[in-house]
């Protein structure tokens, strides 16, 4: 993996953890289990902070694979990951096999 598709999948990461932070502060003050969480998009654009609404089922659904990001529609990078699932107004990438995928797994906040 190149040093810029290192500080790529470093973005990530960072996006994710603020994500699994939103995440817990919804579950924690939310007044229903089915109010959307309101999350920042998880590419690897460092200045993007594009939101993305997702219910909190979809959002655990996404987050059981250590290897998937949640994106807004073309923030995704081809050369790293592939399309695996839309939603309203979002993309779920999963990391190629290889390095990509194992720094995201590697980094996952929930391993």
């Amino acid at each position: 993996m190149s040093e810029p598709q290192r500080r790529k999948a470093a973005n990530e990461v960072v996006f994710r953890e603020v994500n699994e932070r939103i995440e817990g502060l919804q579950r924690q003050f939310a007044l229903t289990e089915d109010e959307p969480l309101q999350i920042v998009c998880e590419c690897d654009r460092l200045g993007c902070l594009d939101k993305v609404a997702v219910t909190l089922a979809e959002y655990e659904r996404i987050r059981a694979d250590a290897a998937c990001f949640i994106v807004v529609p073309g923030h995704e990078d081809p050369e790293v990951e592939d399309v695996v699932d839309t939603g309203a107004g979002y993309l779920t990438v999963r990391k190629h096999p290889g390095e990509p995928r194992q720094v995201a797994e590697n980094a996952d906040p929930r391993a």
